[in-house]
């Protein structure tokens, strides 16, 4: 069997996030982390080296464009896709 895909969801509504959590591993092939803060998200992302980052807009603390910034500006996730 193959490795499972990473994925990292930034969201501040958390039961959003455990929504899609359980159904994206519920398929069996994703490993799904989440994070509620704009200031946490890459930290966690370098963390978990995730392969594919689904994030928010509108955070409480930071906006998802300020992140998306960290993350392309970070040489170890510059690479990774991101949706908004």
């Amino acid at each position: 069997m193959s490795e499972k895909r990473k994925i990292l969801i930034v969201d501040d509504e958390e039961s959003f996030c455990r929504l899609v959590k359980l159904n994206l591993e519920r398929t069996g092939k994703y490993l799904v982390s989440m994070e509620h803060t704009g200031t946490k998200a890459l930290g966690q992302a370098r963390a978990f080296a995730p392969d594919l980052v689904l994030l928010d807009v509108i955070l409480p603390d930071r906006d998802g464009f300020a992140v998306y910034r960290d993350i392309r500006s970070d040489s170890s996730l510059k690479d990774v896709p991101v949706i908004f």
